[in-house]
Formats: structure tokens, sequence, C-alpha cells
């Protein structure tokens, strides 16, 4: 039901490990495209130092800053908390910026179509999520109302297989909920058990929380390229770069699908191709052997201790409670087997490093690093006149005083 494709920026990265530029150059002059050539040597036969020269990775000198918190952060923080944590006002009519929770099925010429059923899907209408047609047919219901809908899709829908053609939608509507306009006195300690005072220092230091991790993260990537853009690969392992492919295309596959679109159109949508593929392969191989050749001279092996109990580190903080549970959720052993090298080669780069306090920073740079690509594509918010908002924050303060 999305107007059109919401942002596939995860893409680009392909799952991990800063990769998948896509041909940038680097340090070295190396580009992930460039020329080294292709051997049917494996890295089993030949040794590392056949495929990659490895810059130095100790001594290196890192500045980690952190981003003040702004207004805007806390914002967004606190608007996620308010749209999350509604209000029920299930005797009142459906308007525009009203959130509703509905079970729906979809047919055309009747019968069903890729995405056309869901159940308790939450709605916040007004923001362009779904056709303007549909969201329009909500207005003026209420909870427990049964509502029959009929669209058009648009020529240029984004799934070609409906576009154009008419849709008629069953639509059982089981909530209806407001989200306030700011945190109230009876809001915050009817969620969060808290003054608004607190509740606003508290998320304030949530925030501040949140930046000192992003700054983290930064570091490990700065480290990262320092080392990675001024490595040289002398030749890439041929089996290595058909998994990476295969990889590529696997992911690419996924999103498609997903999105109901065919593998071609998904490339086009997004302004990927087949040398934009081979790149990114290029650039999964030069990670994989970077990292390998760090933990090869620190003589940490696959089936070390220091390996497995990094590994298992990063699978529990991403919510797995096994290799086995990973995989059978979809991710690859080669996907597993790539974060844990990058995780220890960055532990071990970091722990070498000399690291300077950059101090705290506004946190401008930070907002306004969003790529073109990003905002190109990111799902625009319809245009809705300020007073109808306005009145939506109203009447949900007046439902909770009430």
């Amino acid at each position: 039901m999305n107007k059109k494709i919401i942002s596939l920026v995860m893409v680009a990265v392909l799952g991990l490990c800063g990769c998948g530029s896509g041909g940038k150059k680097t340090g070295s002059g190396q580009s992930s495209g460039d020329s080294a050539p292709v051997t049917s040597s494996t890295v089993e036969s030949a040794g590392l130092d056949s495929f990659i020269e490895l810059a130095n990775y100790k001594g290196l000198e890192l500045t980690r800053k952190v981003s003040d918190v702004t207004e805007d952060q806390l914002f967004d923080a606190i608007d996620e908390d308010l749209n999350h944590y509604r209000i029920d006002v299930p005797d009142m009519e459906i308007d525009n910026l009203f959130w509703v929770t509905m079970d729906f099925e979809g047919k055309i010429d009747g019968e069903d179509f890729v995405g056309s059923s869901d159940s308790n899907y939450e709605l916040k209408l007004g923001q362009g999520t779904f056709l303007e047609e549909f969201e329009k047919q909500l207005i003026g219901h209420k909870k427990g109302d049964h509502v029959k809908i009929n669209v058009t899709f648009p020529d240029d829908y984004e799934n070609k297989d409906i576009a154009g053609k008419k849709a008629e939608y069953d639509v059982d509507i089981t909530r209806v909920s407001v989200a306030l306009g700011e945190p109230t006195e009876d809001w915050t300690r009817m969620y969060f058990s808290e003054t608004v005072d607190e509740y606003m220092e508290g998320k304030r230091q949530e925030v501040a929380e949140s930046n000192e991790k992003q700054a983290d993260d930064q570091l490990r990537t700065d480290g990262w390229y320092q080392v990675f853009d001024n490595s040289t690969v002398l030749q890439y392992p041929e089996d290595m770069l058909a998994t990476w492919t295969k990889y590529c295309e696997d992911t690419y596959a996924r999103y498609a699908k997903s999105y109901n679109l065919s593998y071609e159109d998904f490339l086009t949508e997004y302004g990927a191709s087949e040398t934009s593929i081979a790149n990114n392969a290029k650039d999964f191989a030069k990670t994989y052997l970077v990292a390998s050749a760090i933990l090869e001279n620190e003589g940490i092996l696959p089936a070390s201790e220091q390996y497995n109990t990094r590994k298992n580190e990063l699978l529990a903080g991403s919510g797995y409670a096994s290799e086995e549970a990973a995989v059978a959720a979809g991710i690859s052993q080669e996907n597993i087997d790539m974060t844990v090298r990058y995780y220890l080669a960055t532990d071990i780069i970091l722990e070498n490093a000399t690291i300077a306090n950059g101090g705290n920073t506004s946190g401008e740079e930070d907002a306004e690093a969003v790529s073109e690509e990003e905002a190109a594509v990111e799902e625009p918010a319809a245009e809705e006149p300020a007073a109808e908002e306005e009145q939506a924050e109203e009447t949900s303060e007046e439902y909770v005083e009430e």
C-alpha cells in the first residue's frame, strides 16, 4: 500500500562493516573497482600475503567526538514516545492525524495479491503512508466499524502488476487513538510513572547516551578506514568474489521481494547495476582480507576462544541466542564470520591507537550528513494545514482531561 518505496539506504551497506562503497577511492589510490587481477588461487592455498598488502594498524591517531544533545534530537525522541504511547479515543470519529489500528483484506477482480492483507496494522492518517484515496474513506468512522474501501492504484505505482488496477478492501477498525502534541503530567504519570520534569530529564539522558554510543561507533569506523583505505589488494580470490557477489544479489533479491518488485525493477529503482554489485563484492573481499590479515598477525584463529567469545557477544547483542538461531533467521554464515572478523580487527586497532578527546560538537554535522541518495528516496510526508494538527493535539488533550 505504500505510495513509493521507503528508504533503501540500509541496502547500500549490504549488511555490515562499512562496505559496499561501490568503487570509492581509497587512501592508497586504489578503488573498490580497481584492476587488481582475479585468480583461481585461494587464501587457503596461497596465504593472505599473496592477496593483501596490509597497512600499519597500530599506533593510529584518532579523535573521539561526542555530539551535544540538540533540541531536534530531544524533540524526535519525545515525538517517538508520543506516537507510541497514544491515547485511545474509541468514541470519536476518525480524522486526519488520528491513528487507526485495523485488519484489512484487499482483492483485485476477486483475487488476492501480494501485500493485499494485514492484521493489527497501525496507520497514522495524513502522512502519505497509504494512498490518499484509501485514507479518506476511513475518516468519519469509529472503532468497531467495518468499512469497504475502493481504490485505484496509480498508473505509475511501483508494483507494476497492480498499477492502474482497481482494488476493494474489507477493513475492520480495531482501535482509534491519537498522539498528544507534547508530554503532560497525566501522560507521563500514566505511561512512565514520572512527572513531566523527570521524564524530560530522563529522555535527555537517553539521547546523551545514544550520542556517546554514536561517538564510539564513529571512532571504530574512523580507525577501520585508516587501515582499509591504505591497504592494497594484490589480487582477488575468484571463489571469494563469487561468494560475495551471490550475497549481494541475494540481498537485493530479498528486498525486491519485500517491496513487491522484480529484481530488475528493484535495481533500477535503487540505482544499482551489475557493475556496482561487482564493486560491492570487491569491497567485501577486501574487508575480509584486511580483517583476516590483522587477526593472523595477532594469532587469532576462527576456532579460538577469543573468536567464539566475540561472536557470541555480537549474536547476543543482535538478539540471537545462538549462531543456529541467526542462520535460521536468514543471516548467512559468511555474514556472521565477516562481522566477527571486522569487530575483532577493529578491537585491535582501537586497543593500539592513540585516542584524543575531541570534545563535544553541536551535532549539526551529524544532522547534515544525510546523503543526497538517502534524501532522494525517503517517503515524503503529505503536507497538511497546521490547523488540522493543532486540532488533533487539542482533541487528545481534552480526552485525557476527561
